[in-house]
């Protein structure tokens, strides 16, 4: 603990084509990541905070899962973020990683059960702090996990929607579209404690749409990474197949990643059916207070917590309640805390944050 650790980096620049990709798998309208008719006076598009999160190895989680278990498995059980600045096109991103520490306890779901935490600080070319993220992974035997969930429901089956409820959650899906291209954002004078964004529906998620996620991840792409030579725990699976053709080495296919679109890889980790990434929602979340604060405003930290998995077949609501409004001692912006929830169509929570957003005091006039 304490140490660094090291492992891939990316080898390339971060394109224009890599924010259209991820704008487009994390299912964000908002037109000013992609609409050719919103780019800047100089030419260039607002990037989406959210984008740091595919900018390195594992989403950032991999100082949080040094050391190996014997028969572990592994989850991811939250991130908390604390964002800099935005990454521009054309910035080459390094991560600096350390492990942070770690604890061990009994749970109900796995018995004696690893909470490990590792810290990875995201600079730029010039050495400017892009962000600096805090991941916990949950590690556990999987036979421990197997004896435990064998009298359970095992949730396997697909969730039914008719007709009217899948033409019911594309018209809130365009209805939100629609806002973020004719809603003007807030600004703090008009935000008070108790207040209720407008509700985001992502999904029903459906296995194209996690390989559609997953794929927008820039440590998937063969020959996209480096390594860096530091001393970390190789994660690899079939890393001397994989050095003769990647397809061995892709996490989607074989090893970890594969629960994404596959049920039976899925079950091998307590899932009852294939299951969203945590840096996904991670992502729905930051992308809709984003959304929601406007170029003008900013997404300063979020403290993300994942409680149970985003499941193949399931819609996602995302909400938010204000619950703190605080004038910064500079008086030119005030910080604002959402508490914002994502939870499945029968109501279940699945993922909770904090996000803190500052926001101007008043309308400010176009330049």
């Amino acid at each position: 603990m304490g140490q660094p650790v090291g492992g891939e980096q990316l080898r390339e620049p971060i394109t224009i084509s890599d924010m259209r990709r991820w704008v487009q798998a994390m299912h964000n309208p908002n037109p000013a990541h992609y609409d050719e008719g919103r780019r800047s006076a100089s030419g260039a598009f607002v990037t989406p905070q959210s984008l740091i999160l595919a900018c390195a190895i594992r989403h950032g989680v991999s100082p949080a899962m040094q050391g190996n278990i014997p028969g572990g498995r592994q989850m991811n059980g939250g991130d908390e973020w604390w964002f800099g600045q935005r990454v521009s096109i054309g910035d080459r991103v390094t991560s600096v990683r350390q492990a942070f520490d770690y604890r061990v306890t009994d749970t109900v779901f796995a018995g004696p059960t690893v909470f490990q935490r590792g810290d990875t600080t995201y600079v730029n070319q010039d050495g400017q702090v892009l962000a600096r993220q805090r991941s916990t992974a949950i590690r556990f035997l999987g036979a421990n996990l197997k004896k435990a969930t064998t009298e359970k429901d095992d949730g396997s089956t697909l969730p039914v929607f008719t007709a009217e409820m899948v033409e019911a959650f594309e018209q809130e899906r365009l209805a939100y579209a629609r806002a973020l291209r004719e809603t003007p954002p807030p600004v703090a004078a008009s935000i008070s404690v108790g207040m209720r964004l407008p509700r985001r529906l992502v999904g029903p998620h459906s296995i194209q749409s996690f390989t559609t996620e997953q794929r927008a991840f820039l440590y998937t792409i063969w020959g996209n990474l480096s390594d860096d030579g530091v001393a970390r725990t190789e994660r690899m699976f079939r890393s001397a197949d994989a050095a003769i053709d990647p397809e061995f080495g892709d996490g989607l296919y074989h090893g970890a990643s594969a629960g994404h679109t596959d049920s039976k890889s899925a079950a091998q980790r307590g899932m009852p059916r294939a299951y969203g990434a945590g840096a996904s929602v991670c992502a729905f979340i930051i992308d809709y207070a984003a959304n929601w604060a406007g170029a003008a405003g900013w997404v300063a930290h979020c403290s993300i917590q994942y409680r149970s998995p985003v499941l193949v077949g399931d819609a996602t609501y995302i909400s938010a309640e204000v619950t703190r409004v605080e004038q910064a001692a500079s008086g030119d912006h005030a910080s604002v805390t959402l508490v914002i929830d994502a939870a499945n169509q029968a109501g279940i929570v699945n993922t909770r944050g904090k996000v803190t957003v500052r926001l101007p005091l008043t309308r400010r006039p176009p330049t």
